[in-house]
């Protein structure tokens, strides 16, 4: 008869049998639950957001539109419309005339402010450099008709850059305290060195600065003068309105979208925190399992070398090291794990050492029992959920802890062409 082919086994049980004992216990089912969900948002992030995005995570240009220090814009639904969201305005008419060698382009559109706090700036954005490149380059003025009749007109302004930043021009802030100084007769009402946009969302009521809450329409004409060979179009022109709250997470001080950079993240700290979890579980298991089930010499030589790494300082070495040699994060996660394992060994040690001495192991030996089977039929069952649980738990900290280095700057990686980016703005796609 042909032999029997062996399969193959992990410390005498079969990848099935790992995976049945896994999810026996509801905390194999737990971490499962724990790992998918870490799996499909890293996934999504792999999918959904450019590999150039580390890049244009460290290109402040690409941000330059958002709030700074900006909570999240779900902070409103608990706290009322108290402050006012990032807009980025899509609904608005264009008309395009010419006359006398130039032409006149009309952008018309509506805004209701309702909010405590108005918005911080407004932004002009031309995504064509033909256009405000030119030696004559276009330039714009802007009616804004309030909810309560009255209208500040701004500009001329010249749209000579990229982005045109409307508060902080010395003539649209001019012309904004000139209009209170002729509506309600007060005088340098934007503080010097501010942008003059969140006074256009102002009004006076008994001497002080209320907000105007309703409906505003903004007509914006641009003059392209003849010389010019390109015109603005449609596809070409961004107008943001910029909020005080943002996103799903807020920004930091640069602008940054706070959801957009964790999403990022997770692919790479999925994986530095699985490798990193998975050597320490490995080693603290081989170690923890021969010490408790041997004992004798093997066990004393074990608990000696496991006792010299629970007291070397990790974190100052992982420091030092970096320093030292240029580390990049793969080199600081296998130190990280090869110096972590030791407090995991003894547990597992302690808990095998109080299995053997079960009555029921001591009756498998009498009736001849091999030491594998007994590892695989009676201990292994009972300490794989506690793996599973080690597994799960270093996870996080070594995540937490190789962030720290990689924010002291101590680790390069090769996440420079790292993974992001998904619902932004037409501008910042450029």
């Amino acid at each position: 008869m042909a032999r029997k082919q062996r399969e193959f086994r992990i410390l005498g049980m079969t990848p099935s049998e790992i995976v049945r004992e896994f999810f026996s216990s509801g905390t194999g089912k737990v971490a499962a639950a724990l790992f998918i969900v870490l799996i499909v948002v890293s996934v999504y992030a792999l999918v959904t957001l450019p590999p150039n995005f580390a890049r244009v995570w460290n290109n402040p240009k690409y941000w330059q539109l958002n709030p700074q220090y900006a909570p999240p814009a779900w902070i409103d639904s608990i706290m009322g419309p108290v402050y006012s969201p990032q807009i980025y305005v899509n609904d608005y008419t264009f008309t395009v005339q010419h006359q006398d060698g130039v032409t006149y382009i009309t952008v018309t559109f509506n805004v209701n402010y309702e909010y405590d706090k108005p918005w911080n700036e407004i932004f002009i954005v031309i995504n064509n450099p033909a256009i405000y490149s030119m030696s004559q380059p276009p330039v714009v003025s802007i009616t804004i008709y309030r909810p309560d009749g009255s209208k500040i007109t701004l500009g001329p302004l010249p749209i000579n850059t990229r982005v045109t930043t409307l508060g902080v021009s010395p003539e649209v802030v001019s012309q904004v305290n000139l209009f209170y100084s002729e509506e309600y007769h007060i005088s340098d009402v934007v503080p010097t060195g501010s942008s003059a946009t969140p006074y256009l969302f102002y009004t006076v009521d008994d001497g002080k600065l209320v907000p105007l809450k309703g409906p505003y329409r903004f007509t914006m004409v641009f003059y392209v003068f003849s010389q010019n060979s390109s015109v603005i179009n449609r596809k070409d022109l961004e107008i943001v309105l910029q909020g005080q709250i943002y996103g799903l997470m807020g920004t930091d001080n640069e602008g940054h979208d706070l959801w957009l950079g964790l999403l990022a993240g997770f692919p790479i700290d999925l994986a530095v925190g699985l490798l990193s979890a998975l050597i320490i579980v490995v080693i603290a298991v081989i170690i923890g399992i021969v010490a408790g089930f041997y004992s004798g010499l093997i066990d004393e030589a074990l608990m000696r070398l496991t006792d010299f790494v629970i007291l070397l300082p990790a974190f100052p070495l992982l420091i030092v090291f970096s320093v030292l040699f240029g580390w990049s994060i793969w080199d600081a996660v296998i130190f990280l794990a090869i110096v972590s394992w030791g407090a995991s060994a003894r547990i597992i040690r302690a808990m095998i050492m109080q299995i053997r001495n079960a009555q029921y192991i001591e009756s498998a030996v009498i009736a001849g029992a091999s030491r594998m089977w007994i590892l695989r039929n009676h201990i292994l069952p009972q300490i794989i959920p506690f793996i599973l649980y080690l597994l799960v738990t270093n996870v996080p900290g070594a995540i937490l802890t190789l962030s720290s280095i990689n924010f002291l700057g101590l680790a390069g990686s090769d996440t420079q062409h790292g993974v992001h980016y998904s619902t932004t703005p037409m501008s910042l796609a450029h």
